[in-house]
């Protein structure tokens, strides 16, 4: 293992390990554009020129390999002077689009120019060389060749992740640019990637462009709900849609962006396209804010401690009436961990049911396709395996659970998730299977046509309004942090559990997520020993990986 000095600090580190990365871990920050630690070297943007003693001139750190008893200077006059010419270049003939460029806050020109060059344009702005703006390349991304650095990040990404290779150089010298064959679109599954990795503002989100600056984002770690890769994410939110944060009431919240978030066993930089956009469900219009009971053939409006008393009263009276045997209880692996960990405890310990299931969540026919060998799984549910580890095995799918009511032995009816059974049957099945039963209830995020059948809708929080954790297909549980506040009466699934549980006099003292999960990885050997605290930014892995 060679062993070097980079600014006076000595250290040991791999072979093969780039002088950039050693500098990396050191906390010395070397600017660059081209490099990306998920991405071959390509060397091409000169930024992270750095001095090594008694070689014959600068070289690039990101693609020249730490050697035994090399000394390195990052910030000698030498290097000052070489990235200022190499700002120099890039800056000649880049258009002046800082006050209206969506990268603005968060660019690498726009930081490198202020923190190492400072300079005057040598160059008058009507002589600068223009070229292409504004270039749809499909649903996703515009294209803005006069801003791009060349740095080949994103034609990289195409050419070794997605091996689409949708992106090309074309011309030469000074009016080089990138661009798809006959701008073609780009329609890969993971597109947005590519204006989350370019540096500057030549790709952009077409769902983000012009709708908030970044410096009025509010940005909450969490894990993505869409398959059971559980990739890392960020949730990028304000609280009005325009205007800084924070400012206005719940209602004004808005998600504006999902980001990857690093994590090298887990998805490391990336995140698929139907992860990356899916905040939209969040925002949506038919968000559900208030409990609702069947009144004839109409909804009516519940108040929270009202749907509380009468969810309790009618299950306590079919449990005396009919015994524990004549309850189904349907737990959904789109919940948390400390959610269905208390669902199945109630229905266990307190309603002694045996008949508590794992639902598969329904009406995403089209994407149990959706699988590849990068990051997107045929299981599109975030806990299948948190499920099945706290003990909820039986797995009902639509069909099976219709036809377990249409047997006629099942009083009452509970689901966590309405898309159990909603949209894939069609509402006149679930119609009839449901008016064998006495009393049917459900919690929902959002209002759905076959909402309508059941007695008693209780509105719940979406994964960006609550604290938990998921387990991953691979068994790493992970940790998601509260990211906006809930609408209306929504309330976690365990919040609900818990006062159903208090009301039968059961001892429990939970008042937070965390106490629900100490009460899980007490009781469930494969989550022995896990806290919030130690399963960190990367999450742990179960104790026991027999799936």
């Amino acid at each position: 293992m060679p062993k070097l000095t980079i600014d006076g600090r000595e250290i040991e580190v791999e072979q093969g390990t780039s002088i950039l990365q050693v500098a990396e871990r050191l906390g010395i920050f070397i600017p660059h554009f081209c490099y990306h630690k998920d991405l071959s070297w390509a060397g091409n943007c000169r930024m992270c020129q750095v001095e090594v003693e008694k070689a014959p001139k600068l070289v690039i750190s990101c693609a020249t390999v730490a050697a035994e008893g090399m000394v390195v200077h990052t910030k000698s006059e030498k290097v000052k002077k070489a990235i200022r010419g190499v700002m120099e270049f890039l800056l000649l003939n880049h258009p002046i689009d800082c006050p209206i460029c969506d990268q603005a806050g968060e660019c690498f020109l726009q930081d490198y120019y202020m923190s190492f060059a400072l300079h005057d344009s040598r160059i008058e702005i009507n002589d600068k060389l223009k070229k292409r703006k504004k270039i749809d390349l499909g649903n996703n991304i515009v294209l803005d060749t006069e801003r791009c650095v060349l740095c080949s990040r994103c034609i990289r990404f195409c050419e070794e992740v997605t091996g689409t290779r949708e992106l090309q150089f074309v011309k030469r010298g000074s009016k080089t640019e990138i661009t798809t064959f006959f701008d073609k679109p780009i329609d890969n599954p993971y597109s947005g990637n590519l204006f989350e990795i370019c540096p500057v503002g030549a790709l952009t989100s077409r769902n983000f462009r012009f709708k908030c600056r970044v410096w009025f984002l509010k940005k909450i770690e969490s894990v993505c709900p869409v398959c059971s890769t559980g990739c890392n994410i960020f949730i990028c939110s304000t609280n009005k849609s325009m205007g800084s944060y924070p400012a206005g009431g719940v209602d004004d919240q808005i998600v504006h962006r999902f980001l990857s978030r690093y994590n090298p066993s887990v998805n490391r930089s990336w995140l698929c396209d139907e992860g990356r956009f899916s905040y939209k469900s969040i925002n949506a219009s038919n968000r559900l804010g208030n409990a609702l009971r069947k009144a004839g053939d109409d909804l009516q409006t519940l108040e929270y401690g009202e749907s509380l008393t009468m969810l309790h009263g009618n299950l306590k009276s079919i449990k005396e009436k009919y015994g524990p045997e004549s309850i189904v209880a349907v737990a959904s692996p789109q919940r948390t961990n400390e959610d269905i960990f208390l669902f199945r405890k109630y229905f266990k310990e307190v309603i002694k049911t045996p008949n508590i299931l794992l639902g598969e969540t329904s009406g995403r026919e089209s994407a149990l396709q959706m699988e590849d060998s990068l990051l997107r799984r045929k299981d599109k549910n975030p806990n299948t395996r948190g499920a099945i580890e706290i003990g909820v095995r039986e797995i009902a799918d639509s069909e099976k659970l219709l036809d377990i009511i249409n047997q006629g032995k099942i009083k009452a009816l509970y689901l966590m998730n309405s898309g159990i059974i909603a949209g894939r049957n069609g509402n006149e099945r679930i119609k009839e299977a449901l008016k064998k039963v006495e009393f049917a209830v459900t919690h929902a995020t959002h209002m759905e046509e076959g909402l309508k059948y059941f007695n008693l809708i209780l509105p719940v929080s979406t994964f960006a309004e609550r604290e938990g954790t998921f387990t991953n297909y691979s068994g790493t549980v992970q940790k998601l942090n509260k990211a906006l506040n809930p609408s209306a009466d929504s309330k976690g699934d365990w919040e609900i559990i818990a006062e159903l549980m208090k009301r039968m006099d059961y001892p429990l003292k939970t008042l937070k997520s965390e106490d629900v999960f100490c009460m899980l990885s007490e009781e469930v050997f494969s989550f022995k020993g896990m806290t919030y605290g130690n399963i960190g930014d990367s999450g742990m892995v179960l104790k026991s990986q027999e799936f």
